[in-house]
């Protein structure tokens, strides 16, 4: 990739077109996705509910229907002729056959009410049992339940109920017994119930057992819709289907695994489709009616919305495109304009300025260029001559450097021309004098070590005490262990040339001068004491004043003014003078300065 290739995808205008696309595109589809699913759960919780309500309500069809079979069998069992028959109490043949046609007309008027009832089997365990078919001879007196029929399952089944109602489901006949007619035996729908002697003591006297036909429940389960291609069964507490819609499940598996719950909505797949199942158990039977319909053509509105879902992020995000593509482009132009002219100042063009009028951060930033620009030129011009200045003080200093070393040799000759003729306090003060003027100058360095700055201290002592005839004596107190710490040359000398001036030269008795260099922590305790003049109280507040104004308020202690604002400006605004003061007891003067 070319250099300027590489620098326009790193520009901030790229940046922020990708942060702004990807950012709002992440954003819209986070939406559109949790919408799609939101809207998706909605319509699932509201078919679902639906759909649970239509089986509820199917269900409580198929109870009215239950209910109307077991109030026909309840007929049955409380009918006295038919007991009479089974117990055959009668006194002679002719009551009898008398008793046995009222049977066969309750029995037959039973039959023709409704068409659904195909069988009435009233198995006997007294004298006799009775068979109303729906055949060509319908009705048929038999003998008494064989113990062959009595050990069936069923059989058991129904006497262990004890009169209540045993529900079989739609399925083939439980009756085995072969009648002549016969030709064929079709799907039936079964209860079965024991009747019980209700002359006597409410003994077992037979079992009834009643076929209807399945059309009925058949018919009532076909009309439950879903709007879905789907099916709706009834299965027994074993999960097997007892009854279905066209007959193709019964007494089969249904492949379903249903809670113990009464009612309820599940997901099952059934041939690799995702079915919806819900079930509403039948109060007394324990059976479940369910009903199952396809979760795809449930949600079909769904799919829709998942459609048009995908459409309007399609659209949000071509959007979200154009409007980071002008975005970025609003940001490149004075990014753009703000390169170029930095590119011309960077080439040495300092007349460059950006004349576009903004007012928003880019304004600042273009006033600011060119502000910075001018300065720039400024400075320059300004370095330029300072550099014609630094060579001419240069050459000055040449000079001067010459002069020192002759004032230097001029003042060793004096000192050796005294010492010749015995004149000790001359000879004294040029030496002095001398080697304060060689410590002074230090090569022209502003940062020496303490033992420098003590020796200058010293050498002008001695100057200043042959100068005074020892009116004052000096105690000076150093810590070896900060001689080799650099501190500022000139800060030292002014203060105890204060004490002498100020102090002690007024005094008339002798003075005394005590001078301490020590070591607090990490700081330089720098501290002169005289037993001098002091200082006036008004005098006092007037310098207090001065060294905390960083202002110079006059020519009034300027040496200590000018000392505090170069420790301030070398080491920082905490450190500087404290200066204590008595009038007749003398003056204390503190400095404290970080060791380095």
């Amino acid at each position: 990739m070319k250099p300027g290739n590489d620098l326009r995808w790193r520009s901030v205008s790229y940046k922020v077109f990708f942060l702004f696309f990807v950012s709002t595109s992440i954003s819209i589809m986070a939406v559109g996705y949790l919408s799609y699913h939101k809207a998706n759960s909605i319509i699932r919780d509201k078919v679902s509910q639906i759909a649970l309500q239509t089986v509820q309500q199917t269900n409580k069809r198929l109870e009215l229907m239950l209910d109307e079979y077991a109030s026909r069998s309840q007929l049955v069992f409380g009918e006295k002729k038919i007991q009479m028959g089974i117990l055959g109490d009668f006194q002679d043949s002719y009551e009898r056959s008398s008793n046995m046609k009222q049977i066969w007309t309750f029995l037959s008027n039973m039959v023709n009410v409704k068409n659904d009832t195909l069988n009435i089997y009233i198995f006997g365990e007294g004298q006799a049992s009775y068979w109303y078919r729906n055949t060509v001879n319908p009705f048929a007196e038999l003998p008494p339940a064989s113990m062959e029929e009595r050990s069936q399952e069923w059989y058991q089944d129904i006497r262990a109920a004890d009169g209540k109602i045993v529900w079989y489901g739609v399925g083939p006949s439980l009756v085995l017994r072969p009648v002549p007619d016969e030709t064929d035996r079709e799907d039936v729908f079964t209860l079965g119930r024991a009747i019980k002697n209700l002359d006597g003591n409410g003994e077992i006297i037979g079992v009834l057992v009643m076929e209807f036909d399945p059309q009925s429940i058949r018919q009532l389960l076909s009309e439950v819709d879903f709007h879905a291609q789907g099916r709706t069964m009834i299965v027994d507490r074993d999960n097997r289907v007892i009854a279905d819609s066209d007959g193709s499940l019964t007494m089969q598996p249904s492949g379903l695994d249903l809670p113990d719950a009464a009612s309820g909505i599940l997901t099952h797949e059934l041939d690799g489709t995702q079915m919806m199942a819900v079930f509403d158990e039948t109060p007394g039977s324990m059976w479940k009616l369910v009903g199952m319909a396809s979760l795809e053509e449930l949600e079909g509105d769904a799919g829709a919305i998942g459609l048009y879902t995908f459409s309007l992020v399609v659209g949000f995000m071509l959007v979200s495109f154009l409007l980071a593509f002008l975005v970025a482009r609003q940001m490149n132009r004075p990014v753009s304009i703000l390169l170029r002219s930095m590119r011309k100042a960077s080439e040495g063009d300092f007349d460059v300025q950006i004349a576009a009028k903004r007012q928003d951060e880019f304004g600042v930033l273009f006033t600011s260029f060119n502000v910075m620009v001018a300065r720039i030129k400024q400075l320059i011009d300004e370095l330029y001559v300072q550099k014609l200045f630094r060579t001419e003080m240069q050459l000055k200093m040449m000079g001067s450097q010459i002069n020192a070393h002759f004032l230097y040799n001029t003042l060793d000759s004096i000192h050796w021309i005294s010492r010749v003729y015995k004149v000790d306090e001359i000879s004294k003060m040029i030496f002095g004098l001398s080697r304060y003027l060689r410590l002074s100058l230090s090569e022209g360095k502003e940062f020496v070590t303490v033992k420098e700055c003590v020796d200058l201290l010293d050498s002008y002592l001695s100057i200043q005490q042959i100068r005074y005839e020892d009116k004052f004596t000096v105690h000076m107190d150093v810590d070896p262990a900060i001689l080799h710490f650099r501190v500022l040359k000139f800060i030292f000398q002014p203060l105890v040339e204060n004490a002498i001036y100020h102090g002690l030269e007024s005094k008339r008795e002798r003075g005394r001068l005590d001078i301490s260099w020590s070591r607090q922590e990490e700081l330089l305790l720098f501290e002169v004491t005289d037993d001098g003049i002091g200082i006036a109280p008004e005098k006092m507040t007037e310098l207090e004043e001065a060294l905390k104004n960083e202002e110079v308020l006059g020519d009034h202690h300027f040496a200590l003014k000018n000392i505090n604002s170069q420790i301030k400006l070398a080491y920082g605004k905490e450190y500087g003078l404290r200066i204590e003061s008595e009038p007749g007891a003398g003056t204390k003067v503190t400095m404290k300065i970080p060791l380095r």
